[in-house]
């Protein structure tokens, strides 16, 4: 259901744009679909000739127009632009319009119907990660599955000792020519339990999250994620860290490599 919301949302803008540029066609400019390819980041996102697919489905990637004096604007499907640059896209029918980056629209505190056993902070979370879930590039596989007894080719955290009370976060591009693998290990050297995330990071803002893992005092987690093959550093930011389950000090030590 959200694929074929956002197709819709990236198909509603590009008519929009079409039905823009169409008024202006009337002014006395030319509205063409063009047959450019769109480069991004110095990549070649679509060749010359070719449309952009969505579920499928393929739609014109690049529209033209020229005005009246000559200049050329060329216009492109605001879901395309999103995907391109990692960008979460929907649409809002309270504003009519299309929304770009996180939101938060519909998001109402009541004081009065406050829940803490809901509060998504305070509530308890599962002790084991769920393998196999996706988030962007990345899948989260069993730790087993990882060689880690051979050497690391990147070592972002090396049994990282940290103590706090409003948590820590790392993370970073894993370029997957490197290695396949992501491995996180993170011990809790505290009296209470500490709450573990990972996930992927978007360009505007927000993230994409596997399951929250809480680790009980004394005890050791392991997470591996499997990253796919040809992935660039703005889809490819992976982000993890640790938070403490309430007020205590949380007292941890991370490790975070990536392996062939």
């Amino acid at each position: 259901m959200k694929k074929l919301r956002l197709f819709f949302s990236g198909m509603l803008a590009m008519a929009l744009i079409i039905a823009m540029a169409g008024t202006a066609l009337a002014a006395a400019g030319n509205l063409q679909i063009g047959t450019g390819g769109i480069v991004v980041m110095d990549q070649v996102r679509v060749k010359p000739g070719e449309g952009y697919a969505v579920n499928g489905k393929k739609i014109p990637a690049v529209v033209s127009y020229a005005d009246g004096s000559g200049a050329t604007y060329n216009y492109l499907p605001v879901q395309m632009m999103a995907d391109f640059l990692n960008v979460k896209v929907s649409w809002s029918e309270k504003r009519n319009s299309v929304v770009l980056g996180p939101t938060e629209e519909g998001i109402n505190f009541d004081p009065s119907t406050y829940d803490p056993a809901e509060d998504p902070f305070l509530k308890e979370n599962p002790t084991s990660p769920e393998k196999g879930a996706i988030k962007g590039p990345f899948t989260e596989i069993d730790p087993k599955a990882v060689k880690t007894s051979e050497k690391p080719v990147l070592i972002a955290e090396d049994k990282t000792r940290v103590q706090t009370v409003t948590g820590f976060s790392t993370g970073g591009y894993f370029n997957p020519e490197r290695g396949k693998y992501i491995v996180l290990k993170v011990t809790n050297n505290g009296a209470s339990p500490v709450t573990c995330l990972a996930g992927r990071e978007m360009t505007l803002g927000g993230s994409e999250r596997f399951r929250s893992v809480d680790i009980e005092a004394g005890r050791t987690l392991t997470r591996a994620f499997l990253i796919a093959d040809g992935i660039d550093d703005i889809h490819g930011t992976f982000v993890c860290g640790v938070r403490p389950t309430d007020s205590s000090e949380a007292n941890i030590t991370v490790s975070l490599m990536q392996y062939k």
